[in-house]
């Protein structure tokens, strides 16, 4: 059987959350073999090893042929297996230890890689659930999107202490296989579940990637020549061997520019130009979340006072709310009528606009968006959304691909570069299940299309979430880069939330009079050039890509203008035509 490969689907959800559930793999027949072995052996280690036939069914899952499929995709073809396979309980595993993993700092040899459409993921974990695993057994948990961290994790989020809602525990059927990338934070909790605790994982890395060593007999020796004895042990470090049990990890040598010494813990030395800013005002584990997921929720923000003057303030101005487009784009769970809003909350009348007014530059706010994507950032008019019970949902868009810098999401030397920050002020509770915002952690970095279910919410693989929040929480996320937008509303309350749109000091997201030649130059430099001559004069606007206007294409050798336009978003200064006569007179 020709399987092809891997649908976009499924790329985009290991690249994204870091994992991929692959539901009904085994059988019933294999299910029972594998259990019956564990059970007539009543071991959980070196299955691989059992007096036949017991390590058949084991054997037979280690190049089980759906498994070779998925992982010549995401590790590369000549994967290995890199410790024996394990049964991940209670008795196997310390449920009272921290989660390990993460990418930062980072382990080339286990690291998630991709550039030019390519992938590998250095270490896989596949588990294989032989009985069912429900929601809050407990077990195996991760959190998903740490494979491609930029930041440290905070000791709360690994102990459990505080994991600020991150922690996910898969919920799996009998036959069902788990892919975990291997830098996923992740570990092992007390099992609450009623039935058999069975998760059996096989651990695979790269061909190259250097990890555990073997149990073999000749893994115990120390290949090191003899001469190694004639010189000091920091030299005879810079000569080891990989691969041996003596290797693993590999001896690490300290040194300060004059002097070398060999450091007995093996811990890994890298040294770096950059160190953590205690002094910098950011909330390490708000960075962390914001990092992690492209989104962060401020709670309590806002005061009851300030609630109720906001609230009042729109109570005032219902005759002015208007009922927009219906914006679910062809799906069937986000279907309803059209999205009411309320704008121009900044030019009210006076008292109505004081509680609007507040929210520009408002210091809690303008510290996030400074550390968020740097000083600069300017705002677009506050609009309010006021869904009703029945207003459609908005389809789900933008993410990291195809990637668009004038609204994306990178980061650098411990910064973090947001082009474009939206912020919300939540005006009434958001409860569960009942609409509102809704996003896919984590998309802000993603490296695959956004796939058609996830769009329309129809079949979103798990990956959207809902944001339950409070009246006068504030929600930020990277607009743009973060794949975002509303399920639809069933709250018999009205929605309230204020919305408003920051663009980065270092691109135009909206257009203006100075996106014109003749408001951007002086008159005679621009007096007497042709329409191409002016396409390049144009000031700052909306990108549109490949669809912006005016654009120059060369046909035959020579340079044309278009003005054909794309679905792209176009603003108010984009000419639908020449414009050489629309240049003022001097």
């Amino acid at each position: 059987m020709d399987w092809g490969t891997m649908s976009n689907e499924e790329n985009y959800c290991f690249d994204v959350a870091g994992y991929l559930h692959v539901p009904g793999v085994l059988i019933g027949d294999e299910v029972n073999a594998l259990c019956q072995a564990l059970d007539e052996s009543g071991q959980t280690r070196e299955m691989l090893g059992w007096p036949a036939p017991l390590q058949t069914p084991f054997r037979d899952l280690l190049v089980h042929s759906r498994l070779v499929w998925y992982l010549n995709q995401i590790i590369g073809y000549g994967f290995r297996l890199d410790q024996e396979p394990k049964l991940l309980c209670d008795s196997t595993c310390d449920v009272t230890a921290p989660l390990v993993g993460g990418s930062e700092p980072r382990d080339p040899a286990r690291a998630y890689y991709f550039q030019n459409g390519r992938r590998y993921c250095q270490v896989v974990q596949a588990i294989w659930a032989l009985a069912d695993v429900k929601e809050g057994d407990g077990g195996f948990v991760m959190v998903p999107g740490t494979h491609k961290s930029n930041v440290e994790t905070p000791e709360d989020v690994a102990t459990g202490g505080d994991d600020v809602g991150l922690t996910f525990q898969p919920s799996l059927k009998t036959g069902d296989l788990l892919l975990v990338a291997g830098t996923i934070l992740q570990g092992m909790r007390p099992w609450n579940g009623k039935g058999p605790q069975r998760l059996l994982s096989y651990p695979y890395v790269g061909r190259a990637a250097l990890q555990s060593a073997g149990t073999g007999a000749k893994t115990k020796e120390n290949p090191s020549p003899e001469w190694h004895q004639d010189i000091s042990t920091e030299q005879s470090a810079s000569l080891y061997r990989p691969d041996y049990q003596y290797s693993v990890p590999p001896p690490v040598v300290v040194t300060d520019g004059e002097t070398v010494e060999l450091d007995e813990s093996r811990e890994v030395f890298h040294p770096s130009i950059y160190k953590l800013d205690i002094d910098s005002g950011i909330d390490h584990k708000e960075f962390y979340f914001w990092e992690l997921n492209g989104y962060l929720v401020l709670r309590g923000v806002m005061n009851e006072a300030w609630l109720e003057e906001a609230n009042h303030a729109i109570d005032q101005f219902q005759d002015r709310i208007v009922v927009g487009e219906e914006l679910s784009r062809g799906s069937k769970s986000l279907a309803g009528t059209g999205r009411p809003t309320l704008g121009g909350l900044l030019e009210l009348p006076q008292p109505y606009c004081k509680s609007f007014r507040r929210m520009v530059s408002y210091p809690p706010v303008q510290h996030r968006l400074n550390w968020m994507g740097g000083s600069g950032a300017r705002m677009s008019g506050p609009t309010v959304f006021c869904a009703v019970q029945g207003t459609s949902g908005h389809s789900l868009h933008d993410g990291g691909e195809p990637m668009y810098p004038p609204m994306g999401y990178q980061f650098q030397s411990g910064r973090s570069y947001a082009e474009a920050v939206t912020i919300t002020w939540q005006l009434r509770d958001v409860l569960p299940g009942l609409g509102g915002f809704a996003c896919v952690p984590g998309s802000h970095k993603a490296k695959y299309p956004l796939p058609p279910g996830v769009r329309s919410y129809d079949d979103h693989m798990g990956l959207v979430e809902q944001l339950v929040m409070k009246a006068g929480d504030v929600l930020f996320f990277a607009d743009g880069a973060l794949t975002h937008g509303t399920t639809a509303w069933k709250n018999p309350i009205p929605r309230r939330a204020v919305l408003i749109k920051y663009s980065s000091r270092s691109f135009h997201r909206s257009g203006g009079e100075m996106a014109q030649p003749w408001n951007r130059w002086s008159h005679h430099l621009i007096e007497g050039m042709t329409d191409a001559q002016l396409a390049v004069m144009r000031g700052t606007d909306r990108d549109a890509r490949q669809h912006n206007v005016p654009r120059l294409e060369v046909k035959d050798g020579v340079v044309e203008v278009s003005y054909e336009r794309g679905s792209a978003l176009y603003s108010g200064d984009a000419p639908k035509g020449p414009v050489v006569d629309k240049i003022p007179r001097s």
